[in-house]
């Protein structure tokens, strides 16, 4: 390797680089066919070169391990700063209360290395992508740190695999060329739980990944599903620039239908005195409003009933992302993070008057919402296009109060608040995207997660069909436990027995039958805690593939959203 390295090193000096305030990309080609004639016992990815102090740095690959290079001219280095102790002890961290750790630099870049040797005119760092050097590449390069995106459209791409084997790159390349913000790293505390890593495991992930592509486009980090304020803390502390609050446990679904004394009850627990729920009662009970949009008059107008059923279905949850909102702001700052509300996961859908209750009851108590997700009037399963509430293919008059749910949702969102309207169960609602599209308006944030998992499934099914059937009657055998927290209409007399099924029909079905597409989405902790390590080596000598599935599927996402590449 180290032959290797000394060989690069002598084409990254010829080029000029060591020299360059910044690597251009005529720069990084040249270097990509000179190396291309050698013959390197590692994998150089050449979209990783850059530059910081005179040092030069990327990422290569060998023996099934990703390692980051630095390298320095010893004349340069001798006028850059001496050399000490190059042991993993050098970097201190402390936790503090908005990062979780302050990294104390002396006058090295602060990588910890495994190796540091002086090679022919050159000194060569060598590190592994440990937790200490992500904070150290975010430090340095930062694009490869998440930032703050506001209300700029957006499209999250979560992974619940990364690792080894982050779908990072494939997600950069179908992002990287239209007009979208990226949230590459989006992952809820219940992922995390079922995949049994961390918040800062999944933005290292990122991190390296966006360091790897050489991506300098700004991207978000997304901590998604926070249900409870104890949650909170390890997604501030890993960095994360947005908090997806969950309050579903505080919803009271029963509130529609619920009789009138009990109703009554329920709201007189809500409220400390008699005067707090007359003062409530009161203000939406004067208020007329009328929001008018471009094809829309929509009227704000409560009566009393109305008012009592919303507050006990909402109002807990509503004050409970307002402690979340408070808590985030503290350690952040108010404008130093983007915040949602997402109250999707319910068995109803969000009315209008709730959305616009909500927003009005946020506003008053100062939370600036970048995003909100309600539950439209349509099923939004794992894994599928919208069906019907009830699990069945949206006829014509379906669809249409589906359209009318989305034009008053974003009329709201654009009137009261100027926030985004969030689509939680994102993936491959095809049906929805030109709805959505045609009504938001560019305000807009499509959650995606388990079609990037899917994708990888079917590079496994590809490759290694045998392991995949495996996995296939695991997920079969559990899948009434899998099914746990999500809402399924799945008929398991759709779902085919594979072992006489070839490649190809699998894969196939794979992406045309719903019903087996959801048996495998919901299944995912299960076949990544016992068929993790045998499928992340399958995604790993076949990178290259998984990376252009994802990006290929990811790009029929955009396209069907109306999204334009940028020129």
């Amino acid at each position: 390797m180290l032959e290797g390295i000394n060989h690069l090193a002598k084409i990254i000096q010829r080029e000029g680089i060591f020299n360059s305030s910044e690597i251009t990309d005529v720069q990084r080609k040249a270097v990509k066919e000179k190396v291309s004639s050698l013959y390197l016992n590692f994998y150089l990815y050449h979209n990783s070169l850059d530059i910081w102090q005179g040092k030069v740095y990327f990422l290569i690959e060998r023996e099934k391990e990703k390692k980051l290079v630095s390298l320095i001219s010893l004349e340069k280095a001798s006028s850059v700063h001496p050399i000490r102790d190059f042991t993993p002890n050098r970097i201190k961290l402390r936790p503090n209360s908005l990062t979780g750790f302050t990294l104390r630099k002396d006058s090295d870049d602060g990588f910890v290395a495994d190796k540091i040797l002086n090679l022919d005119g050159f000194r060569v760092k060598i590190c592994s992508l440990r937790h200490e050097n992500a904070l150290v590449m975010r430090e340095i390069f930062s694009y490869t740190a998440p930032t703050v995106l506001g209300t700029e459209p957006a499209f999250g791409t979560g992974d619940r695999i990364g690792g080894k084997v982050s779908a990072t790159p494939g997600h950069i390349r179908a992002l990287k060329d239209y007009n979208v913000a990226a949230f590459f790293a989006q992952q809820s505390v219940r992922e995390n739980a079922r995949t049994k890593r961390t918040f800062h495991q999944v933005l290292d992930d990122v991190t390296w990944g966006v360091f790897q592509e050489g991506y300098k486009g700004r991207w978000g980090a997304d901590a998604a599903h926070l249900m409870d304020l104890a949650s909170i803390a390890p997604a501030v502390d890993a960095g994360f620039t947005m908090f997806t609050i969950d309050p579903s446990s505080y919803i009271n679904d029963a509130a529609l239908n619920m009789e009138k004394e009990k109703l009554k009850r329920e709201w007189e627990k809500l409220f400390r005195t008699g005067k707090e729920a007359e003062d409530f009662l009161k203000k939406y009970l004067s208020l007329r409003e009328e929001l008018v949009g471009e094809t829309r008059r929509l009227q704000i107008r409560y009566d009393q009933e109305q008012i009592m059923r919303i507050a006990v279905e909402y109002l807990e949850a509503i004050r409970f992302t307002i402690d979340a909102y408070r808590i985030i702001a503290q350690h952040k700052g108010s404008d130093n993070f983007d915040f949602e509300m997402s109250v999707d996961e319910t068995s109803i859908p969000t009315t209008p008057l709730a959305h616009y209750l909500i927003a009005r009851e946020l506003n008053e108590a100062k939370v600036k919402l970048t995003s909100l997700a309600p539950r439209f009037d349509a099923g939004f399963e794992k894994a599928v296009d919208i069906r019907t509430n009830d699990g069945k293919k949206p006829s014509l008059n379906h669809l249409k109060k589906f359209e009318e749910s989305v034009r008053d949702h974003a009329l709201i969102a654009r009137k009261i608040g100027l926030y985004k309207l969030s689509i939680h169960s994102g993936s491959d609602k095809f049906t929805a995207y030109p709805i959505i599209s045609k009504y938001t308006k560019g305000m807009f944030h499509v959650k995606t997660a388990g079609t990037s998992y899917l994708e990888a499934v079917k590079v496994v099914a590809r490759h290694n069909p045998s392991l995949f059937k495996e996995m296939h009657q695991c997920a079969l055998e559990t899948f009434e436990e899998n099914r746990h927290t999500y809402h399924l209409t799945t008929n398991l007399a759709n779902v085919p027995q594979v072992e006489k099924l070839s490649q190809r029909e699998i894969v196939e079905g794979l992406t045309t039958n719903d019903d087996w597409r959801q048996v495998i989405h919901v299944a995912y902790g299960v076949l990544l805690d016992k068929f993790g390590k045998r499928m992340i080596d399958v995604l790993r000598e076949n990178a290259e593939d998984y990376y252009e599935t994802l990006a290929e599927h990811i790009k029929e996402h955009l396209e069907t959203f109306g999204l334009k590449k940028e020129r």
